[in-house]
């Protein structure tokens, strides 16, 4: 009797190590994933990705987290501080430029989605870029509008001055353009753009924005950023996250007052007619109609050479940095 009960215990101590390893084997991969900013539109799919169980199914635990703004963000994945992140091509360039190994691995604006949003009144022409000499301009600290608005009125023929460029609080930029404390605001279609013109509408105003690529600026807008550690480590759990990412995207464009309660459900402070315009604008922005890959994401090479190209000249980045190790079209 007691050895039936010895070789009983034997067998459920067995069995509770074979459990533990199956359960080791099967545990999800952890991915922490920075937004650069708040939770909006832009990171919508990640966002519905994660809601509709997209990632447990890819066996992937994603943390989401807020940033602070595309340069900030880019340069911390490069530092190791988050696998995978949302940021520009731009940023990419300058973190390389000082030794980074960042690397834009998918897009999700595939056109700059920036502009200079105003006050528009009624009677007036629509104005040009010209007109807004000497106007200040609320942009974020670390906002790509700090190194980019520079370089693209020189390529519009004006002098780099001919805005007077403000470092803000991305949280007050909003109020203070609403208040009349700046001129003009930078604003981002499937962002910062929506809350922009519900707050105006509150308020009885107008808003007019100059869009940077119809001034241009034809290059990608943000999208999914990693380092070449992750891709050299971990490249089957970069694969699993894109296609989870992609996926949301699908969704979110098949379904987006869904997506949007999804949204809010999980940010409950966020107002659904927000969001619901930021998916939207979002939407319109992820599908590249000349892209010879249909897959969401696929990122282009001759986009992605007017990008190095745009930034080389703007500022005086050397031959070293190659447009072919800013970015990778990874097996999806």
């Amino acid at each position: 009797m007691a050895k039936k009960f010895g070789n009983s215990l034997r067998l459920a101590a067995l069995a509770g190590a074979l459990a533990s390893m199956m359960t080791a084997a099967q545990a999800a991969e952890e991915i922490s994933f920075n937004m650069s900013w708040l939770p909006q539109g832009s990171v919508g799919g990640v966002l519905v990705a994660k809601a509709k169980g997209f990632y447990d199914e890819a066996d992937l635990n994603v943390s989401v987290y807020q940033g602070y703004g595309g340069q900030r963000t880019v340069n911390e994945i490069d530092q190791g501080l988050f696998d995978i992140g949302y940021g520009d091509p731009v940023s990419v360039i300058l973190n390389r430029v000082n030794g980074g190994k960042a690397v834009f691995v998918g897009s999700i604006n595939t056109v700059w989605p920036g502009a200079l949003c105003y006050i528009q009144k009624d009677g007036e022409k629509t104005p040009v870029l010209a007109d807004f000499s000497g106007k200040s301009v609320g942009g974020g600290a670390t906002s790509p509008v700090q190194n980019i608005v520079p370089a693209w009125l020189e390529q519009n023929g004006l002098p780099k001055d001919h805005l007077k460029l403000l470092r803000m609080n991305p949280a007050v930029i909003t109020s203070s353009f609403l208040e009349g404390q700046v001129d003009l605001a930078e604003c981002w279609e499937g962002a910062s753009l929506p809350i922009l013109n519900e707050n105006a509408q509150e308020t009885g105003k107008k808003i007019g924005m100059i869009k940077y690529r119809d001034f241009g600026l034809d290059m990608y807008g943000s999208g999914f950023v990693t380092t070449e550690a992750m891709l050299a480590e971990k490249p089957e759990v970069v694969d699993k996250f894109l296609d989870a990412s992609y996926r949301g995207y699908e969704y979110m464009a098949a379904h987006p007052e869904e997506s949007a309660d999804l949204i809010v459900k999980q940010y409950p402070t966020l107002k659904k007619s927000v969001v619901l315009n930021q998916i939207k604008q979002i939407n319109a922005l992820v599908r590249d109609p000349h892209a010879e890959n249909k897959d969401l994401g696929f990122v282009r090479a001759d986009r992605m050479e007017k990008t190095m190209g745009f930034v080389r000249e703007a500022f005086v980045v050397d031959d070293s940095i190659k447009t072919v190790d800013l970015y990778r079209n990874i097996s999806r």
